[in-house]
């Protein structure tokens, strides 16, 4: 039975005390001729007594006065009351004390189970409640001052739950001012019928409710308990940090911080909330949940066939969150804390929460930023979420905005130290791209070179590969934008709109044409000349060539590159296919004539011929127009149906800008401005090497990641297989965006945290989780639902 509208607390800054005293001579003598006349009983008096010892402290004898007073207001015997106390008491008393009436429940719980309680002789109405021969009403009120006498033999009836409540403890409810216990669980019903039992083996933890007036026991208060403090209201708080469970324990290598979650905010906590606990000097801990875990509240099995039978036959929800505990683990990142008259700043977790302090939700924006080392401001990625929902805040706006850094106050921007996206197919890895490399062409964002003269900064130059054509369109605005998405893009310094200086630089090709046709950004054809070759001998070296075939290669194009004719593609056939310069090269020994016959074969290769010397502006001639501050150079090569042909073009124009970043003649135009490479389809290129040729590509690109922070380089790397990108040059990237990935072989290479890794197949489009070492914590971001720029 409950009690409507009590007001229920519990006293944990009080101890019953201990002194001993003898039993009150008049309860015994009342157990003892109650027990006597009792003639249903088994035991004798002289045994029962031998079980009640001869000196009890308080908390004993009042749990002992609290059963009998229990069985007397459940069963309502003649005469028992006087065993408890001889105070008179009324329900209208009761009443009032606890703030409450009875409710239509507790009512029809009394009268339902009158007919078992009343004896049939007493002349009590079970149905109405009336006692025939004392005319009061049992429903209205029982006149508590009326003595009754014992019954000789009383039969009772108690409930299974009544039963085992009495074995293991009684939970009781004190009124204060009165010696009448109100007990949650004594419903008596028809399951079973016992004699009296021992009370002396009772033990008891109390609960007061609306404790007021005159104490009904002596408590002593603990040592530096004040009863007038003021407690804040924690309404927002999902729980409290608890000892209950295990033990509190900060260590060097870690903690253990448990939190019991309240029923009402359950459905509230998720794994990777964000959370934090409160210190008394004004400090606070902030700390993540790591893990949940639901515990029986109540000793109960749940494992067997006639449970599961009756759950699942129930058409109601059989869960009861009272009847459970739930515990969050939180993962401790850092103490915030300010310092008199500075910014609010963090600190290792060297401090452990106070038990029973709550668990509150982090309201406040800065307090995210600060717990999470997340930069207030720079290159806009997206916003904070967990699970797939944006965290929200007090804070105006609400959401959490992740900023990458770009400025020098921690070393160099990290856009030098180089990014990847991955992501499977469909992820929308070009969409996020856009809206990412749109914000490196703000304005704004201005870099100086420690190689440059003047040591001026400048906007940086954007470079993109594009085998699909997508990336011409940051010309072009996004005309679904409306006025509320610019007014939220500038709350929070996201930059949007198209770029003016976007130009389409397109290599002429035999055979193949550019159509065009997705912006109306200018298009400037090229060809790639022969003499870049010079340095370059990878660039016509074929993947099948054997070790001494391009050491072969490297002393023709050494040879050809001396002549006095124009070192274009066909002379240099014209060169090797001479009989003379093949007798010259097999007959001195400089060469084998297996491997010159290989080389020429390889090089006489169609598809070079569709490249090299075409009819256009060699893109030697062409540096100043495509390496330009603040402009977007795209390179597309959809148009191109063979793979070779594409890879030759994305790897020329790679090499010439690593070539002259990282040489010290390197050309002005290149060696002067910082230049971001975007580069989609990075595992094409900067695969792991699979001959010569191929490990000396890998290790000029390892070169130019490893100085890009010096040289202003940065790389910009977009694929579905990271796992495929040689492990030098992967190493060097600081900042990795993972979108969702289900190739385990692709998840396991990006060496991210056990928890965060099973993530990574169900992150939704649009959610990714960011590992910036040098930026923050890792954290679970979304990008932005519309992109700053069209994208088709």
């Amino acid at each position: 039975m409950k009690y409507e509208d009590t007001n229920i607390f519990t006293f944990n800054s009080y101890k019953p005390k201990r002194e001993p005293v003898s039993v009150n001579s008049e309860m015994e003598a009342g157990i003892k001729e109650g027990m006597e006349e009792n003639a249903g009983l088994k035991e004798s008096p002289d045994e029962l007594r031998k079980e009640i010892p001869d000196e009890l402290s308080p908390e004993n004898r009042n749990m002992g006065e609290i059963a009998m007073s229990k069985i007397a207001n459940s069963l309502d015997l003649e005469g028992a009351s006087e065993l408890v106390t001889s105070a008179p008491i009324s329900i209208n008393d009761a009443d009032e004390i606890l703030h409450a009436s009875l409710s239509d429940d507790l009512e029809k719980d009394y009268l339902g189970h009158a007919s078992d309680i009343v004896p049939a002789e007493s002349g009590i109405d079970s149905k109405s409640g009336i006692d025939s021969k004392s005319g009061i009403d049992s429903k209205s009120g029982i006149e508590s001052n009326i003595e009754l006498d014992i019954e000789s033999s009383i039969k009772f009836d108690l409930d299974s739950d009544l039963e085992s409540s009495i074995k293991s403890g009684f939970e009781s409810d004190i009124l204060s001012g009165s010696s009448k216990i109100i007990f949650k669980s004594a419903s008596p019903s028809k399951t079973a019928s016992m004699p009296l039992p021992d009370l002396s083996y009772l033990s008891l933890e109390s609960e007061a409710i609306e404790y007021s007036g005159q104490e009904a026991f002596p408590f002593e208060g603990f040592a530096g308990y004040d009863d007038n403090a003021q407690i804040s209201p924690v309404s927002e708080a999902f729980g409290i940090v608890t000892t209950g469970i295990e033990p509190l324990e900060l260590t060097p290598s870690g903690a253990v911080i448990t939190g019991y979650i309240t029923s009402a905010r359950r459905g509230e906590i998720r794994l990777g909330t964000y959370v934090v606990v409160p210190y008394e000097n004004g400090e606070k801990l902030f700390a993540r949940v790591g893990k949940l875990q639901y515990r029986q509240e109540f000793v109960v099995d749940d494992a067997t066939e006639i449970h599961s039978r009756r759950i699942l036959s129930s058409r109601r929800n059989s869960v009861n969150e009272d009847d459970y505990k739930f515990l969050a683990c939180l993962d401790l990142l850092c103490i915030l804390y300010t310092k008199p008259g500075g910014p609010l700043t963090r600190r290792m977790a060297d401090r452990i929460p106070h038990p029973n302090t709550p668990i509150l939700p982090v309201t406040d924006r800065l307090e995210v930023q600060v717990g999470l080392n997340i930069p207030e401001e720079g290159i806009f990625l997206g916003h904070l979420s967990v699970g797939g929902e944006l965290l929200k805040t007090h804070s105006e706006p609400a959401t959490v905005a992740y900023y990458l850094r770009n400025d020098y106050s921690m070393g160099d921007p990290l856009i030098f130290r180089h990014m990847l996206i991955c992501g499977s197919t469909g992820t929308g890895k070009t969409f996020l791209s856009k809206n990412i490399l749109r914000q490196f062409l703000n304005e704004n964002n201005r870099y100086r070179l420690r190689s440059s003269p003047d040591k001026a900064r400048k906007n940086p130059c954007l470079v993109i590969m594009d085998p699909q054509d997508e990336y011409s369109q940051l010309f072009e605005d996004n005309e679904t934008l409306n006025e509320d998405d610019k007014f939220r893009f500038e709350s929070e310094d996201v930059a949007y709109g198209r770029i003016l200086s976007t130009k389409a630089f397109v290599a002429k090709i035999d055979g193949q044409r550019y159509p065009g046709d997705k912006s109306r950004a200018e298009q400037i054809e090229f060809t790639i000349p022969f003499s870049l070759v010079e340095h370059n001998s990878w660039l016509i070296a074929a993947a099948g060539m054997s070790e001494l075939q391009y050491i072969g290669l490297e002393v023709l194009l050494g040879d050809f590159f001396k002549s006095s004719v124009p070192h274009t593609y066909q002379n240099f056939i014209n060169h090797i296919d001479n009989e003379g310069t093949r007798s010259y090269y097999v007959d001195s020994g400089k060469l084998h004539e297996s491997s010159y016959d290989g080389i020429v074969r390889r090089v006489r290769n169609p598809f070079f011929s569709k490249i090299f010397d075409r009819d256009a502006t060699s893109i030697t001639e062409l540096l100043d127009k495509i390496f330009k501050p603040g402009q977007v150079s795209v390179f597309p090569t959809e148009y191109i149906s063979a793979p070779r042909i594409r890879d030759l073009i994305v790897l020329t124009i790679m090499s010439l800008i690593v070539d002259n970043k990282l040489s010290t003649t390197g050309e002005k135009a290149i060696k002067e401005i910082p230049i971001i490479l975007a580069l989609d389809e990075a595992h094409r290129y900067l695969s792991k090497a699979s001959g010569e040729h191929s490990r000396l590509i890998i290790s000029r690109f390892a070169d130019a990641a490893r100085q890009g922070r010096k040289e202003g380089l940065g790389l910009f790397l977009i694929t579905q297989d990271p796992q495929d990108i040689d492990d030098t040059v992967f190493k060097q990237v600081n900042t990795k965006l993972i979108l969702n990935l289900n190739n385990d072989a692709a998840i396991t290479s990006l060496k991210v945290p056990k928890e965060y890794e099973r993530r990574i197949p169900y992150l939704k489009k649009g959610q990714m989780i960011i590992h910036s070492p040098d930026n923050s914590d890792i954290v679970e971001i979304v990008g932005l639902s519309n992109c700053v720029v069209r994208h088709r």
